[in-house]
């Protein structure tokens, strides 16, 4: 971990950044970036790699042979990663927009639900209440003659 530690290291100030500067990038406190680099943890560490891999190739990162000081290691496939960043982006706003366009339709299927059935629960309760007042209205009516 000490290893990936100081490849994290060299990687972020190759790149020009502050610890405070990554960590508000992906998400977490600089000091969990300094935990990092110095091998003590591995909190965030996925994010930090997905953010890293903007710079450089992760197989490289990780291989044996790995020297943070050769520019041949940076941007070696900025291309495609950034035609792949392209694509996942393009594929998360579609489902976002997809997600937006069910959200719709059920809230307004619900609304239109309890529309319904306010007016279903509106005209029993006016059916009740005609029937209710025809009986009193009988009963009334029974009333006045018995007088």
């Amino acid at each position: 971990m000490k290893v990936l530690g100081r490849r994290l290291q060299k990687v972020r100030q190759h790149i020009g950044m502050k610890q405070s500067e990554v960590a508000a990038e992906i998400g977490c406190a600089p000091l969990t970036i300094s935990r990092m680099e110095r091998g003590e943890t591995s909190t965030s560490l996925l994010p930090l790699l997905v953010y890293y891999s903007q710079t450089i190739d992760l197989n490289l990162l990780f291989g044996h042979d790995f020297n943070p000081d050769d520019e041949a290691v940076y941007n070696k496939n900025a291309s495609l990663q950034t035609l792949v960043r392209e694509r996942l982006k393009s594929l998360e706003d579609e489902a976002k927009s997809q997600f937006s366009s069910l959200q719709e339709e059920y809230d307004k299927g619900f609304t239109e639900s309890i529309a319904e059935m306010f007016l279903k629960m509106n005209e029993e309760i006016a059916a009740s209440t005609q029937r209710k007042t025809e009986e009193l209205m009988k009963m009334l009516e029974q009333t006045i003659k018995l007088l």
